[in-house]
C-alpha cells in the first residue's frame, strides 16, 4: 500500500494498493487502467506499468481478434449474381409546403446580446448621446419629459370634477360636430 500525494490538489493524498489493483480516487477501479497515482507507485517498485493493463487492451488481443474473421472482399465484378431484386434505397417523400432554405442554428447562435448585429445590419445606436446600446426612447441620459400644457385658447376649469367633461370640449362638440347628427338624435341646447 501506497499514499501518494498529488501536486495539484494540494492536501489531496490518495491511498494505492498494487495487489488489489485499486486507488481511492477510483479511476484505476472503473476504467481497469492504472490512475497516475498507481504508475507513480508502479513506477517506484520499479515494474512495468504494461503487466497492469487488463489483456483486452494489449495490442496483441487486437491482433488475435481481427485475425481469422474478417477476409478480404473480391470487386464487384467477381461477385455472385443472384435472381432477387436488387435492394435499393428507399424512395424520398416530398413533403407538404414549401421547402425550407435556412439551416437550423446551434443554441450558441441563437444567442442575442448588444454587440451582434440586428436584421436589418446596424447596431442600435441612440439618438441623443450615440452611443451604441440602446435607442432614443430607453437613453439613461435623456432629460425628463415636460409636462404636459394645455393648449392656448380653451378655458381650464381647476375646480371641475376630472370624471366629467369641461364646458370647452362641451362647446366644441355642439359647434363644431365631425359628422352631421341625423334629425332623430338632435339635442336641443336648453
Amino acid at each position: 500500500m501506497f499514499e501518494v500525494s498529488h501536486r495539484s490538489m494540494i492536501g489531496e493524498q490518495f491511498v494505492v494498493d498494487i495487489d488489489k489493483q485499486e486507488c481511492s480516487c477510483r479511476k484505476w477501479t472503473i476504467t481497469a487502467i492504472p490512475c497516475c497515482h498507481a504508475l507513480t507507485a508502479i513506477r517506484f517498485l520499479n515494474l512495468n506499468a504494461e503487466d497492469f493493463l487488463p489483456h483486452w487492451f494489449l495490442a496483441s488481443t487486437y491482433e488475435k481478434t481481427c485475425l481469422s474473421l474478417i477476409y478480404p472482399v473480391n470487386g464487384p465484378h467477381l461477385w455472385e449474381i443472384t435472381t432477387a431484386n436488387d435492394v435499393l434505397p428507399p424512395t424520398k417523400r416530398v413533403l407538404p409546403g414549401r421547402p425550407k432554405k435556412k439551416r437550423r442554428l446551434e443554441a450558441w447562435e441563437l444567442r442575442k446580446d448588444d454587440t451582434q448585429l440586428r436584421q436589418g445590419g446596424t447596431r442600435k445606436k441612440c439618438g441623443l448621446c450615440r452611443e451604441i446600446g440602446h435607442k432614443r426612447t430607453r437613453c439613461p441620459h435623456a432629460p425628463p419629459a415636460p409636462a404636459e400644457t394645455a393648449p392656448s385658447g380653451t378655458l381650464q376649469n381647476t375646480d371641475a370634477d376630472p370624471t366629467q367633461p369641461s364646458q370647452s370640449i362641451l362647446q366644441t362638440e355642439h359647434t363644431q360636430p365631425s359628422q352631421p347628427i341625423p334629425p332623430t338624435q338632435c339635442t336641443q341646447p336648453s
